[in-house]
């Protein structure tokens, strides 16, 4: 007996609703630990641990993981099935009477199928159902293919301030600027990701798991190892393009929210700007996928959501094609004359019709006479 798309994957949704959480808490706590709790001096060679940074780590990290979860779902358009059946979100939380209202539902159906989420979720669905592969299979292969795309959100927003000109940038406002032009590119990178996630999804999905099985490596530790790349991307990049590191140091509304919701004072490190730039072009996009590929394994999506072309019946299963009537100005070949043409008649009746009108017309005149 063939299990069901929900029961076959159970294991999988479970072990990928931990990568969830995963994501959003352990992850940045652990890359930022990383990257600050050691501090090297390299003209001593001599290192220490920076245990004061340690609240500023934890509640960095998690705000940033909350924040990565919740631009991941919004942008992406993410809405399960029985949302979009009960009208929508509005309806969902109560703040439309209208609950299960036809309109609203067909609204919300057509926009699940239009969203980002929906996309990648009938691309899961296709791999898994259609193709075969193991569910956790097509999402190492989502999130390998996403890490171009992560490259670029970051380095996006330090290339746009550094060649727009100077006069047109206020200081102490390049961080508000950067993060709007993350904002913009992370809303047409969820567009254009399921495009051609759907062409080359397989040899992604093939390319991680021999990468898997050849160094095996975690589901979790690539997210850790491309935030490292990230990072000194990142830093480079601050050298390279020669931006002001001064002109960033826009650490206040930071230090204050943390301060209102912890009971201790909270060191900053100057470059904590650059972890958030890194945190919203990774995790978002890791998220995303995670519960994009959630949604196509929780169970079969419905037909409004992936099509029922495979359900229609031919009603011409004999013929290998239905012939119907040609467009204007086209030929029917194989079928006879153009219905479209009037026929030209024959000389020889052209001849006899107008002898025909010519007798009545005499005919009618000599009425007339008598």
């Amino acid at each position: 007996m063939l299990l069901s798309l929900g029961k076959s994957t159970l294991i999988e949704r479970m072990w990928l609703t931990i990568v969830v959480g995963l994501q959003v808490f352990v992850a940045p706590i652990l890359a930022f630990t990383a990257t600050y709790i050691l501090d090297v001096d390299w003209d001593t060679y001599t290192f220490s641990l920076q245990i004061n940074l340690l609240p500023w780590i934890i509640s960095a990290a998690m705000m940033y993981g909350i924040i990565s979860l919740i631009l991941g779902l919004a942008v992406g358009g993410y809405m399960p099935n029985r949302v979009a059946d009960a009208g929508g979100w509005w309806a969902i939380m109560g703040l439309t009477t209208r609950k299960r209202d036809a309109d609203l539902v067909d609204r919300a159906r057509l926009n699940l199928t239009q969203s980002p989420y929906g996309k990648v979720t009938r691309i899961v669905h296709q791999e898994v159902r259609v193709n075969g592969r193991p569910l956790l299979e097509v999402h190492g292969g989502l999130q390998l293919l996403a890490a171009p795309l992560q490259i670029v959100l970051i380095m996006l927003p330090l290339l746009v301030l550094r060649f727009v000109p100077g006069d047109w940038l206020q200081d102490r406002r390049l961080l508000e600027l950067a993060l709007l032009v993350y904002l913009a590119g992370l809303v047409v990178g969820l567009r254009i990701f399921p495009k051609f996630a759907s062409k080359v999804v397989g040899v992604a999905a093939i390319a991680r798991r021999i990468l898997v099985d050849r160094t095996k490596l975690g589901w979790l530790f690539p997210v850790l190892l491309l935030w490292i790349i990230e990072r000194v991307i990142v830093s480079i990049a601050f050298q390279g393009l020669g931006l002001d590191y001064g002109r960033w140091q826009d650490v206040e509304v930071e230090r204050g929210f943390l301060n209102a919701i912890l009971p201790v004072d909270v060191d900053i490190p100057e470059s904590s700007f650059l972890d958030l730039l890194v945190a919203l072009s990774l995790l978002p996009l890791a998220i995303f996928t995670t519960m994009a590929v959630l949604g196509g394994g929780e169970q079969d999506p419905p037909k409004w959501l992936i099509g029922n072309e495979d359900d229609w019946v031919n009603l011409y299963p004999d013929e290998d094609e239905v012939v119907g009537l040609p467009a204007p100005g086209e030929t029917t070949e194989g079928t006879g004359s153009d219905v479209h043409e009037i026929e030209d008649l024959p000389k020889d009746e052209e001849e006899d019709e107008s002898f025909l009108f010519s007798d009545l017309a005499e005919e009618l005149d000599a009425l007339s006479d008598d």
